[in-house]
């Protein structure tokens, strides 16, 4: 430690020398990371178990006043992914049927679109 090191900063230093080796091996241990990971999934289904209450509670509130569940707007936004992506091939199949189809006789020659009245 150096001379100009203010008396709490050595105290600090010496307390974190004092603990960082036991805290080191702690951290490094499958146990450590296996009690970790149980107190990852018990505050999620702890979470889980009280917005499921909290929801319960305010369910009538939220029909009365008509407002959507997360559940309601992540189904709407599925369908309307599906409903996106059926629109999108019917619009490549009406192009791809709209477009000039080559006359197989004469390279680089377009049949003339075809009418549906009757010539005369």
């Amino acid at each position: 430690m150096s001379i100009g090191t203010p008396p709490w900063r050595q105290a600090v230093d010496k307390a974190e020398r004092a603990v960082e080796r036991p805290l080191e091996d702690i951290t490094a241990s499958p146990a450590y990371v296996n009690l970790l990971a149980v107190g990852v999934m018990a505050r999620r289904a702890a979470a889980g178990a009280a917005a499921r209450v909290v929801s319960g509670l305010f369910a009538p509130v939220r029909r009365a006043a008509n407002i959507p569940t997360r559940d309601d707007v992540l189904r709407l936004s599925r369908q309307l992914e599906v409903l996106t992506t059926e629109v999108r091939a019917l619009a490549a199949a009406q192009r791809a049927s709209r477009a000039p189809t080559r006359s197989p006789g004469r390279p680089g020659v377009s049949e003339p679109p075809r009418s549906r009245r009757p010539p005369g």
